[in-house]
């Protein structure tokens, strides 16, 4: 092998790596017109090789000058904290590059080796770390060599993501009957932990918004997931309004945390009241309190029986699917009408909806009637009866412009609906 030598300080090494750098320079002179698709997969496998080798010498230089105290002349606090103010890098990525580096070079042999041979890359070899990390310091060491070396095998035809996963229950895979119990062992206290650190906060900016933040366990929220999708993955063709408010356009989704905001509503909203524990009294279910004046022409507001303002509209609405209980009160503040809890459908009429009317509808809108509301055509402030003649199926989308004061709903001979603005 040649011998580089650096006429500066006589040492090979960092002559080296400016040779290296001075023939990426030349190479990225080089025009790639010329390369066909053949040639630039086979360009592309070789600078994944190329960035493995480039990688491993550089956790190596890292390892040496984490031994040689590299920062100490500057009064730097360690290795990490040196290489990020020399590098004008991340102090914690720098500080992970030379735990890492330590890892490779004192102990995982296998797994420094395969990175320097490019046949695993950084991301596999950090995560293969971890995982070997992991392992209790009492395992066999005989267990300890099999599960580097499994792991080490894996990357060659596993990525990253994978990678982890095999690596959280390697000794499963190597030793069952050692393996399932520390799994066990591990995942009672990653429960147990996750139980202690249950946490939810709400607050209202007073501009009709709440906010939170929470933590809850992964299998609850596995579970909040899956309810979440259930509202928002129907593959309906959604009705917008452009920014004018005027036209409409038909348009294919929307926004994921949107929709899963507006899932989130759905979920609460259809909450079986029957199944929620008793608050006082009573079940939880709000009252909502307006006059007969703006319940019938659908303007003004209504307030709940904690002091929340809504639109008459969105009152009207949620008593649609007696999601509250309306209360209309005369000039004199007198109750005119309470609502009931019999204003909801039965389970019977809404099945039958659901035959009858196979989705919401609204012209042009195809949501599953699992995921609709049923919405009475009269409002009871009209005259109108919770029988299914007199209902149909609307998403939530429709459902709202049913309510909305700013639309006029026309039923056609067919049973659609159509929407359009009022002038």
């Amino acid at each position: 092998m040649a011998t580089i030598k650096d006429t500066t300080t006589g040492h090979p090494v960092p002559c080296g790596v400016r040779a290296l750098s001075a023939s990426v320079t030349a190479l990225a002179e080089r025009s790639l017109f010329a390369l066909d698709a053949a040639t630039t997969r086979d360009t592309i496998h070789a600078q994944a090789v190329l960035e493995s080798k480039v990688a491993s010498y550089k956790l190596a230089v890292l390892a040496h000058a984490d031994q040689v105290t590299v920062g100490a002349d500057t009064g730097c606090t360690s290795t990490g904290v040196w290489a990020a103010n020399a590098t004008r890098s991340r102090k914690n990525v720098c500080a992970a590059q030379v735990k890492l580096a330590t890892a490779l070079g004192s102990r995982w042999h296998r797994v420094r080796d395969a990175l320097a041979a490019g046949v695993m890359n950084p991301e596999q070899v950090r995560v293969v770390v971890n995982a070997l990390e992991d392992l209790p310091e009492d395992l066999d060491t005989g267990l300890v060599v099999q599960a580097e070396e499994a792991l080490v095998g894996y990357a060659a035809d596993f990525d990253p993501v994978v990678l982890q996963q095999l690596g959280t229950h390697i000794l499963t895979l190597i030793a069952p009957e050692v393996g399932e119990e520390i799994d066990r062992k591990r995942l009672e206290a990653a429960e147990a932990k996750a139980a202690q650190k249950r946490r939810l906060t709400l607050s209202f900016d007073g501009h009709g918004s709440a906010h939170g933040r929470f933590t809850i366990p992964e299998v609850q929220g596995k579970m909040l997931q899956k309810l979440l999708h259930g509202f928002a993955a129907p593959g309906h063709v959604n009705c917008t309004p452009d920014e004018s408010g005027e036209k409409r356009e038909w348009v294919r989704g929307r926004p994921g945390p949107q929709k899963l905001g507006e899932a989130f509503c759905e979920l609460i909203e259809n909450y079986p009241r029957d199944n929620a524990p008793k608050l006082g009294r009573t079940d939880g279910t709000f009252i909502a309190t307006t006059t007969f004046e703006l319940l019938t022409t659908a303007l003004g507001t209504a307030t709940l029986d904690d002091g929340t303002p809504m639109t008459a509209a969105q009152a009207m609405r949620l008593a649609c699917e007696a999601r509250i209980i309306p209360v209309v009160l005369g000039g004199n503040g007198e109750v005119l009408h309470q609502g009931k809890a019999r204003r909801k459908y039965t389970a019977a009429q809404t099945y039958a909806m659901h035959a009858r009317d196979k989705s919401c509808t609204a012209k042009g809108c195809d949501w599953p009637p699992g995921l609709c509301h049923a919405h009475h055509d009269t409002m009871f402030s009209k005259g109108g009866k919770t029988d299914i003649e007199d209902g149909r199926l609307l998403c939530p989308h429709h459902h709202a412009r049913a309510h909305d004061p700013a639309y006029d709903m026309t039923i056609h001979s067919d049973n659609k609906v159509t929407f359009h603005r009022r002038t």
